[in-house]
């Protein structure tokens, strides 16, 4: 069936089934007028054989019958309501998933920070480790490496300028 925006007169092709018997509204997609349509059915009275009188206010041998569907019409108003739970049932479950990505992708940025602050500390401890070691071992290395006391004299002069900086960092 044809229908006609009664605002720009654009036509438009529609299932008759979609119409319930009292009319329904519809939008047009071009102007997005909104106006309610009922369906009707014009036949000439010589085809019904009805005979014709002169006193009937009947213009262009013309009336209206109405399309009765009940059973059907409801059918298509569940349908229409399903359609649109399952529309906002798709849509949060869009948010859902929108909701779980942003998430996981926080999840993955402070699991990449956690590690790199793992490996700061394990780096930091090594150090340490090194230096308590060389310092343990000091006399002995130095014994079998002299030209190194140096590089001990240089190392602990650097160690103590960093504790002072620290130090002046924390007061």
């Amino acid at each position: 069936m044809i229908i006609e925006c009664p605002n720009c007169n654009k036509k438009f092709s529609i299932d008759k089934k979609l119409i319930p018997e009292n009319g329904r509204t519809l939008k047009c997609s071009s102007c997005n007028h909104i106006w309610h349509y009922k369906i009707t059915i014009t036949k000439n009275i010589d085809e019904l054989g009805i005979p014709q009188d002169k006193d009937t206010n009947l213009d262009n041998n013309s009336f209206e019958v109405e399309k009765k569907d009940d059973e059907h019409n409801k059918e298509i108003k569940d349908q229409n309501l399903t359609d649109k739970k399952k529309e906002s049932l798709s849509e949060k479950n869009i948010e859902d998933e929108e909701d779980e990505q942003d998430d996981i992708e926080n999840e993955e940025k402070q699991g990449i920070t956690k590690m790199i602050l793992v490996y700061f500390i394990v780096v930091i401890v090594s150090l340490l480790g090194l230096i308590f070691l060389l310092d343990t071992f000091k006399s002995n290395l130095i014994i079998v490496f002299p030209s190194i006391t140096p590089f001990f004299d240089s190392f602990y002069e650097t160690i103590l300028d960093f504790k002072l900086f620290i130090k002046d960092l924390t007061n």
